[in-house]
């Protein structure tokens, strides 16, 4: 009998309190690389779970969000929302729930520096080792983790909130 991988099933506390340690890091890193103000330009979040960290950590910082969402079908990413060209000549935080291969922070990174972004920081709530290193990360989790999001838990079906199926 196989067994089962380890959870680690994040509660919206413990997700509270993994963004703080982001944003503190953020912050630190921004005076660390003598940024203009000591702050990154803005945030931009790779949709769907970087949108909910990168929407967060915006206002936790006070920095402007933008979104860029990938799909991933059949083994090919597509860009399906692109940055912004107002992200030109930019410092930029590229935010994403989960780095496991770096795939598409990778994407993200090139599609940002087609529209101009100046700097390009990663940052990860949660990242796997071994695995892509973003710049910054919350916390580490094995390969063989099984990380569960709060959004991620539960899903409305019918009226009633149910587990989701993972």
């Amino acid at each position: 009998m196989a067994l089962e991988p380890p959870r680690w099933e994040i509660a919206w506390t413990e997700f509270g309190d993994l963004c703080r340690r982001l944003a503190i890091d953020v912050d630190t890193l921004g005076r660390k690389l003598e940024l203009s103000n000591n702050r990154f330009d803005a945030v931009v979040g790779i949709a769907r779970g970087g949108a909910i960290v990168g929407t967060t950590l915006a206002f936790m910082l006070n920095y402007e969000y933008f979104p860029i969402r990938l799909a991933k079908r059949g083994g090919v990413v597509r860009v399906l929302v692109p940055p912004t060209r107002d992200l030109a000549d930019k410092n930029v935080l590229l935010v994403d729930d989960l780095s496991r291969t770096g795939e598409t922070f990778k994407i993200a990174m090139h599609e940002l520096k087609r529209v101009g972004a100046q700097r390009i920081t990663t940052a990860a709530l949660v990242r796997r080792e071994p695995g892509f290193r973003p710049d910054l990360a919350a916390r580490v989790a094995s390969a063989a983790d099984k990380v569960v999001f709060p959004w991620g838990r539960e899903v409305l079906v019918d009226g009633k909130f149910e587990l989701r199926k993972l």
